[in-house]
């Protein structure tokens, strides 16, 4: 990685890590909101959610950007070249500069989103490793590690730090009465909004059962991939209390840090 990419890497961390919001209140379900409505809205959805079906199943693989394996920033890249006939840049920390910030309401989650809109997962330090794009009435779809490409509902932003970017914007530059979308100058990127996991995620009574007393030897044994579902077990193993459910809730700490920031090393190393 070259000295001006270190230090535009370093900016992005100081911004993002500085604009972190933290204790946001638990969403529910009455203050999700699906967003816009609008006659547009709801073509640019079908359009997008059609890509996204022709797409779903297709297996993650990281740099890749085909039907025969793609990670996050190309399928989003991919969605846009093909729906929108717009060029995303090819990785997350080169999209998340791309558009305008999106103003996310801890108190009413979703208010607001348009379809397309981008929305970036960033580690605890402040790295972006990841992209999901909302493809309107609460859904979001993403090539995700160890699913490939999925369309899922707000599951997608629980539990993670997240920055929102807005690249369809209508307006005069598209010739058109504002029909056609077009990709604004990027500005500022905004601080990164945690999305707190709602009470609903519980940690399974087996788990905390086997796992008070016997360490845990591998996590994939867990079959835990959600972000929600480690955290609860990790809360409940405290509760749990006594050394050996103390050491397994710092081990599924570090599988969650890890998990925020893997993404981010593929994406600096693809650069």
């Amino acid at each position: 990685m070259g000295l001006g990419r270190t230090f535009a890497a370093f900016g992005l961390v100081l911004g993002l890590a500085q604009g972190l919001w933290a204790g946001t209140p638990v969403p529910k379900d009455s203050q999700v909101r699906a967003g816009s409505t609008s006659g547009k809205a709801r073509e640019r959805a079908l359009d997008l959610k059609r890509f996204a079906d022709k797409w779903l199943g297709t297996p993650y693989l990281w740099g890749g950007s085909g039907t025969g394996g793609v990670d996050c920033s190309g399928y989003a890249r991919e969605m846009f070249r093909q729906v929108f006939n717009l060029e995303l840049p090819r990785t997350t920390s080169q999209q998340i500069y791309t558009g305008q910030g999106i103003h996310l309401n801890p108190n009413a989650l979703g208010n607001g989103f348009e379809p397309g809109d981008l929305f970036f997962y960033v580690d605890r330090v402040g790295v972006p490793n990841h992209v999901v794009i909302y493809i309107g009435d609460g859904r979001f779809t993403h090539s995700a590690s160890g699913r490939g490409v999925v369309v899922e509902g707000w599951k997608a932003l629980y539990g993670r730090r997240i920055v929102g970017r807005r690249v369809l914007v209508p307006g005069s530059k598209s010739g058109t009465s504002g029909q056609l979308p077009y990709v604004p100058a990027a500005g500022p990127l905004s601080g990164a909004l945690e999305i707190p996991c709602p009470p609903s995620y519980r940690a399974r009574p087996e788990h905390l059962r086997e796992y008070r007393n016997q360490e845990i030897t591998s996590m994939s044994a867990l079959g835990l991939q959600e972000i929600c579902e480690l955290r609860a077990l990790r809360t409940g193993l405290l509760h749990q209390g006594g050394r050996t459910a103390a050491a397994n809730a710092k081990r599924i700490d570090a599988q969650i840090e890890w998990l925020e920031s893997i993404d981010s090393l593929k994406d600096a190393m693809n650069q």
